[in-house]
């Protein structure tokens, strides 16, 4: 599970005109709306419009009712045969539809459960053309028609899932004076589980809670397993060089998002689309939009946490990095591996060995986790 509930609605491939909002003449063919994606952060809601080309897009709200308007210049929207043009909502979104409008353009509306505001917008590139809005509540929420059980964001029970990584027949790096990364990450990994647990807004699960070795794949598994809302694996570094030092964060790599698609079928690494369709183009757009947001979550949460372990360790230059770990693979948990520091260092290796420092690096992660979920907002996409 995502970091927060997702909704979907396809868009097929028929167009429906190619003039501007203003009316004007288009001479490129007209922007082919894909996938809408709305997900929850608490109060507010992420929008995110999956296109094949750019298009200029107009906004603003109505109220009485409170609703929020996209325009969508020359592109062309068709839904797959028997939808009815309309799809559920989170957060303050409380539903939304589609319409085309005279002159080649189309309209998304969506109703609101209280006044909101615009309070982020990025409108694509060519390498990646999506828009994407951020709206957040200015008033409470009304009611829905009738109650959801929810998970996620907006959530008060968020479940994390912690990874020591090695264990058992595997090591992982050792120290200069035999310090084993297996017995301090998994001390650590405790440690944290203790300071969210402390929390009382956390359910924590571990890969291992004791020297025991766990596979690659099973790590993954239990989390999906769990419906993680974060996946954290925690590591010591080692390297030729003992003047290399200080911690690092790493999330998926676009060469690793590639490794995680090819997977999913030896896997068994069902993504759960709702209503879209379980194979085809059209399941492949929103399975890529899905995976895309899940990285972007990951990234937010690097991004979160890093300042909070600076604050407690020594840090590595690069320090949010990018790589294809196994662990990270999930399309759909948010996961990082934070490398702790480097074992092959003599002052990280007494730093890592001291069990009052381990305390102190676990809180800092354990606030990077409050940080994040606290967020009024998913993460920009770069």
């Amino acid at each position: 599970m995502d970091v927060t509930r997702r909704s979907f609605a396809l868009a097929g491939f028929t167009a429906l005109g190619s003039a501007a909002l203003s009316g004007r003449a288009w001479a490129d063919d007209p922007a082919a709306v894909r996938a809408v994606l709305v997900q929850a952060s608490g109060p507010s809601s992420r929008i995110t419009v999956a296109l094949d080309r750019l298009t200029t897009a107009r906004t603003f709200f109505l109220a009485d009712p409170n609703r929020f308007v996209i325009d969508l210049a020359n592109s062309r929207l068709a839904l797959p045969q028997g939808a009815t043009g309309e799809g559920p909502g989170d957060g303050v979104v409380r539903r939304y539809r589609y319409a085309p409008q005279p002159g080649g353009a189309s309209r998304l509306v969506l109703d609101l459960a209280a006044p909101a505001t615009l309070v982020r917008q990025e409108l694509g590139s060519r390498r990646s053309p999506e828009l994407s809005f951020d709206l957040a509540a200015t008033g409470p929420l009304a009611p829905p028609p009738a109650a959801v059980e929810r998970r996620g964001r907006g959530a008060q029970v968020r479940t994390i899932v912690i990874d020591a990584g090695h264990g058992g027949r595997d090591p992982g790096a050792i120290g200069t004076t035999g310090v084993r990364e297996k017995d301090v990450v998994l001390d650590a990994a405790l440690k944290l589980r203790q300071a969210l647990e402390h929390r009382g807004r956390y359910q924590v699960r571990l890969t291992r809670d004791a020297d025991r070795f766990v596979e690659h794949a099973e790590r993954v598994r239990f989390a999906r397993s769990q419906n993680a809302d974060l996946f954290i694996s925690v590591h010591a570094d080692s390297h030729a060089n003992p003047e290399a030092a200080g911690a690092s964060v790493y999330t998926l790599s676009e060469r690793g998002a590639d490794r995680a698609q090819g997977l999913m079928g030896a896997q068994n690494w069902n993504v759960d689309l709702g209503d879209a369709p379980r194979e085809g183009v059209a399941h492949d757009i929103l399975l890529d939009l899905y995976q895309r947001e899940t990285i972007n979550n990951s990234a937010l949460f690097a991004q979160t946490v890093i300042p909070r372990i600076a604050e407690v360790a020594p840090l590595l230059r690069n320090t949010h990095r990018n790589a294809g770990f196994f662990v990270l693979l999930a399309p759909d948990v948010p996961a990082v591996l934070i490398e702790t520091g480097f074992l092959s260092n003599p002052t990280d290796e007494r730093r890592l060995a001291d069990p009052s420092a381990r305390e102190r690096m676990a809180e800092a992660m354990a606030r990077g986790v409050d940080a994040y979920f606290a967020a009024p907002a998913l993460y920009a996409s770069a």
